[in-house]
């Protein structure tokens, strides 16, 4: 009888604390808000769908890294971003290879004046969005402005977008949080 008490007690225990777990999440009693200084996009969405002219995927992610992305819109706002990123790159220590760079535009207006940006911060890669469908996919995704702001977003290895960072944002706080991503 004592065996069968302390059989019913182990099985019961594990079923107990789902039960009241997801009570107490779904009468509201969750933790509000996330410890992530970024902010997240509003619905997931993935990088593979995005083609760019040759119908090939804009970016690969065949090497397992993960991207921090700027979409340039204005060469002189994105400039700030583009030396955020290249600074939290270096600021990355023994992670600095797991992290790769890459700055997105659409607009051939401003090819030339990107392409001279852009090599100002080496090991940055330079991807043209011809058709502005990741853009507008950014924008629909954010709370933000992306044309007025240029935020550095974060993209994971398997291509999902994460997160974005304002630009005005404190270095250190964009540090903390890609740190416990990779």
């Amino acid at each position: 009888m004592k065996n069968k008490i302390f059989l019913a007690i182990i099985l019961l225990t594990p079923i107990l604390v789902v039960t009241f777990s997801s009570l107490y999440f779904t009468t509201g009693m969750s933790p509000e808000g996330t410890k992530n200084n970024g902010t997240f996009f509003k619905s997931y969405f993935n990088f593979d769908q995005f083609k760019g002219n040759e119908k090939k995927s804009l970016l690969e992610f065949e090497d397992g890294k993960w991207v921090m992305g700027v979409y340039i819109t204005n060469p002189d706002k994105s400039s700030e971003s583009l030396y955020l990123m290249r600074q939290l790159n270096v600021a990355l220590n023994r992670d600095i290879y797991r992290v790769k760079r890459v700055a997105f535009y659409s607009n051939e207006l401003i090819k030339d004046d990107v392409q001279n940006l852009i090599t100002e911060y080496p090991r940055t890669e330079l991807i043209n969005d011809s058709n502005s469908i990741l853009l507008n996919v950014l924008q629909k995704n954010s709370k933000i402005d992306m044309n007025n702001e240029n935020p550095i977003f974060i993209i994971d290895p398997y291509g999902r977008a994460v997160m974005y960072f304002k630009p005005n944002m404190d270095p250190k706080k964009i540090l903390k949080d890609l740190k416990v991503l990779i």
